[in-house]
């Protein structure tokens, strides 16, 4: 009876299209090879009958391990695991598969191993299609960012350089006319002196922007939202915007990619500045942070009136954008969610907002990134 069931199951499981099924003795030497097999493999029945498992589908890297698990299956009732595995078809190509087995007459002297495998190369490309195409956003939007940072930084240095330029004509004047003393030149040189050092540390600030490297690190969250917000003072100043960092929370520490953080407050920053009209007064954007348990809200919100509502379940959509196209790219937000979704394993949302502020009602979007706060 108990044979009988065995060779019905094995029938049964041979029909199923799209699912290989393969046999194999103790010496893992081919017994059964279903059509889905001969399909999957590149092998017919007649080729693969009687030879070895490792020396059909198995790459090298994996023979020698594929054969001591085997032998302690059959010599010690310790079961393969089911698993995703890289194998190789008849002309050397990788096959990705899900692999299950199962071993009958286990106990006997002559244990056959059935293999029960379902292709996966197909998902296989298209994720690796997909996460490829992610990192070809992420440096597009991050390139985007970093014009965004190129303005910010040209405009944070006309004021300097403005003044260095005023002080050493006024050093040159006083010079010709013979009116030039030693407490001017040194006060003079002492003024262009701060001011270099004000210009290279802008420099420096985007360096390492630019340079931020892709490795998961603790960091204190307050301190790089404020290190975000002086990367984007001279938008801010330029636009006449305030920037609210509305909170007591100062000690919270995130295990994550800061510099993806930075990008994507950027990134919505930017928005905002572009967002408001010109007939907006008092200009601000409020950022707060709050804790719940062990998860951080960082809210972003500004007064700029809000998002049509048409549109606002949209704009974390890929290319989509209120823009003109010689503009903005719209892959700013779209990365921007991509970032905390699948780099810091959080979330990004929008709604519009009405809120008090100083005693007046305001009007304007609220941006909320939730991350797990907990460093454990």
């Amino acid at each position: 009876m108990k044979n009988f069931e065995e060779n019905k199951f094995i029938d049964l499981i041979g029909k199923i299209p799209n699912v290989a099924v393969q046999g194999y003795d103790k010496e893992r030497k081919v017994i059964y090879w279903n059509k889905a097999s001969e399909l999957m493999y590149g092998y017919t029945k007649k080729e693969a009958y009687g030879k070895s498992l490792e020396d059909l589908i198995i790459p090298d890297f994996m023979k020698e391990k594929v054969i001591a698990l085997h032998k302690e299956w059959c010599n010690k009732g310790i079961s393969i695991p089911s698993s995703e595995l890289p194998l190789i078809n008849k002309n050397g190509d990788t096959v990705y598969v899900y692999s299950s087995h199962v071993m009958l007459n286990e106990k006997s002297k002559n244990p056959e191993m059935f293999c029960v495998d379902i292709d996966l190369t197909e998902q296989k490309k298209q994720k690796d299609e997909l996460e490829e195409k992610n990192k070809v956003l992420e440096y597009q939007s991050k390139m985007a960012t970093m014009g965004e940072m190129l303005d910010n930084i040209a405009h944070q240095w006309r004021q300097p350089l403005s003044l260095i330029s005023t002080t050493a004509s006024g050093i040159k004047l006083q010079n010709d006319c013979g009116i030039l003393d030693n407490n001017t030149i040194s006060d003079s040189l002492g003024s262009i002196v701060d001011t270099t050092k004000y210009l290279s540390q802008t420099i420096e600030d985007f360096r390492n922007f630019v340079n931020g490297t892709h490795v998961k690190t603790i960091f204190n969250l307050f301190n790089t939202l404020k290190y975000s917000l002086k990367l984007l003072d001279g938008i801010l100043k330029k636009n006449d915007i305030k920037v609210y960092l509305s909170t007591s929370l100062d000690d919270i520490e995130i295990l994550g990619y800061p510099n993806e953080l930075i990008q994507v407050i950027i990134n919505i920053v930017s928005n905002s500045v572009d967002a408001f009209d010109n007939d907006v007064e008092n200009k601000f954007i409020i950022i707060d942070i709050r804790k719940e348990n062990s998860n951080v809200f960082i809210k972003i919100k500004d007064n700029a009136k809000g998002i049509d509502e048409n549109i606002i379940d949209k704009i974390f959509e890929f290319r989509f954008s209120t823009k003109e196209k010689n503009k903005k790219s719209g892959i700013g937000l779209y990365m921007s969610n991509q970032l905390i979704k699948e780099g810091m394993k959080g979330s990004l949302k929008v709604k519009n907002s009405e809120y008090l502020h100083e005693d007046i009602k305001y009007k304007g979007a609220e941006f909320t990134i939730e991350l797990a706060s907990n460093i454990e």
